[in-house]
């Protein structure tokens, strides 16, 4: 045996080292096809993200809107029932005037029927006075 026997590589070894750096290399371009794909998903993700980000801040601002009608609308509900109890007042106060003046009505009337009996007796009288007796 030479020297450089053991220092060199035989020609199946040297096979055997290119193959297994062809496999290693496949190896890396499958790890790197697998990378590049998981970041193609992940900026899916992150559009998808944005989107449904960009939604939900959406939402939140119709949700304020609505709180901000619902707000608006307790204060005009709130003027609302302020105005029917002042309604009601006034509807009180005016059956009470109406009963006020139904009661006065009715005592001139009694009164005006009082006055008419009254003239009606001094008529009857007054006639049977100047009526001739026979």
């Amino acid at each position: 045996m030479c020297r450089y026997d053991q220092g060199v590589a035989r020609m199946d070894e040297l096979e055997a080292r290119v193959a297994a750096l062809e496999a290693s290399h496949a190896d890396y371009r499958a790890v790197l096809a697998a990378v590049n794909a998981l970041g193609a998903n992940q900026r899916e993700h992150s559009v998808g993200l944005a989107r449904a980000s960009s939604e939900l801040e959406t939402v939140r601002s119709e949700v304020a809107a609505v709180k901000t009608d619902g707000a608006e609308l307790k204060t005009e509900v709130a003027a609302v029932k302020t105005d029917v109890a002042a309604l009601k007042t006034d509807v009180a106060a005016f059956k009470i005037e109406f009963i006020d003046f139904r009661q006065e009505t009715r005592a001139n009337f009694r009164s005006v029927d009082e006055q008419f009996a009254e003239l009606k007796d001094l008529i009857i009288g007054f006639r049977d006075r100047d009526r001739p007796t026979d």
